[in-house]
């Protein structure tokens, strides 16, 4: 058995926080930040103190930043966008979740929550969305050249009635702390994964130069 198979085949065993290191992967829970590198646009990843992971999205052509600040499992806590260094208005987004268990659990092999997102808006007004989530059996994950363990993340969106929204696929990345998102599906049908070309702990360079030196702290969410 070469030696790829062999480590996916130790990474499908189960072993929990097993990343393995090719080169430059980056290892250990991303308080610093990691890079994610999808082509079109690139997403930087910071665990924060209170758990809670903050998001920068940089799209190609885009001149905005868009903000997230996700609960470790991967739903949304917050979200912004940015320009010129300041909140554009209107943009921020406060999310809230209720149901059971109570709180949102972290992402565990088998966890689920049941329960309603509500979002609230800058000029008050909210809006609820139900979601059923349930976390899967650890996985291997390729980024590159890079192997993590991941836990799948499944959300089935619904309305009051019942009726299916959409399901969305997530994968939380236990190596690091964080929770990609990798697409989302209409009823009845798959959900085609997209997963980052590359990863790397410095912003990567534009025409595939290698990443760029480390950056400082990125900014952080919105003053209260």
């Amino acid at each position: 058995m070469s030696i790829r198979p062999l480590l996916f085949a130790v990474l499908a065993a189960g072993l929990p926080g097993l990343a393995l290191a090719q080169g430059s992967c980056p290892q250990g829970l991303a308080r610093d930040g990691v890079w994610f590198d999808y082509g079109d646009r690139t997403i930087l990843s910071r665990v924060l103190s209170d758990g809670r992971v903050l998001d920068l999205e940089y799209v190609a052509g885009q001149p905005a930043i868009n903000s997230y600040l996700l609960l470790p499992i991967g739903l949304l806590s917050e979200r912004w966008t940015m320009q010129a260094g300041r909140v554009d208005a209107g943009s921020h987004e406060v999310l809230r979740h209720s149901g059971f268990p109570d709180p949102v659990p972290v992402a565990a092999p088998g966890a689920r929550f049941d329960g309603v997102e509500t979002t609230v808006y800058e000029d008050g007004s909210t809006g609820d969305s139900h979601l059923a989530l349930t976390v899967g059996a650890p996985q291997p994950v390729s980024i590159g050249p890079c192997l993590y363990t991941g836990l799948p993340v499944d959300i089935t969106w619904s309305r009051p009635t019942g009726e299916t929204i959409q399901h969305e696929r997530l994968m939380h990345l236990s190596d690091l702390g964080v929770t990609l998102y990798l697409g989302f599906a209409d009823p009845g049908q798959a959900v085609v994964p997209t997963l980052p070309l590359s990863i790397s702990a410095s912003a990567p360079r534009a025409g595939g130069a290698g990443p760029a030196p480390a950056p400082g702290a990125p900014p952080g969410p919105p003053a209260k």
